[in-house]
């Protein structure tokens, strides 16, 4: 009998262990009360695009050469 009081004392003490560790880890988990100012976005600078080239070989296939 004094055998398994202490196994049942043992199994309650790791049960109560696990959910205490379990509610410490969700409760860290959480977000709360956030008072850091916002993240300014990255500015992304784009290359400018060359302009257009002017040879007019590109798709003028209904015309006629000389």
């Amino acid at each position: 009998m004094k055998e398994l009081k202490r196994i049942l004392t043992v199994i309650l003490m790791a049960a109560v262990l696990s959910l205490s560790a379990l509610s410490q880890a969700t409760a860290f988990g959480q977000k709360g009360n956030d008072n850091r100012p916002p993240k300014e976005q990255p500015k992304i600078k784009e290359q400018p695009k060359p302009p257009p080239s002017n040879n007019n070989s590109q798709g003028n296939s209904n015309r006629k050469k000389p």
